[in-house]
């Protein structure tokens, strides 16, 4: 699987929650901080975007990481697990 394909799943996967959880681009645009056109690209799988925003997305999205990486073939099993543990160690509140 491309990289461009699996955007293209990931954005795919993005765009069936954010219906799910009835936002609009605009409303979950502006919660993740992005541009809504720039959210549009990554729906589209047409633009990369950086763990901060994925972890902002899932967040906002009340889902989990493995869920918007479902049917991203190229991450087997054990890679997947690493970065759904790795996504929900950098969700938790920082302690003082």
């Amino acid at each position: 699987m491309t990289n461009e394909s699996i955007l293209q799943v990931i954005g795919r996967n993005i765009r069936e929650a954010r219906l799910r959880a009835g936002m609009t681009q605009e409303c979950l645009a502006e919660l993740a901080n992005l541009h809504w056109k720039t959210l549009s690209y990554i729906e589209r799988g047409k633009h990369p975007f950086s763990i901060v925003t994925f972890v902002r997305l899932v967040q906002y999205l009340k889902t989990s990481p493995s869920r918007l990486l479902e049917g991203s073939d190229q991450l087997d099993e054990k890679r997947l697990k690493r970065v759904t543990k790795a996504l929900a160690r950098k969700r938790q509140p920082k302690r003082s």
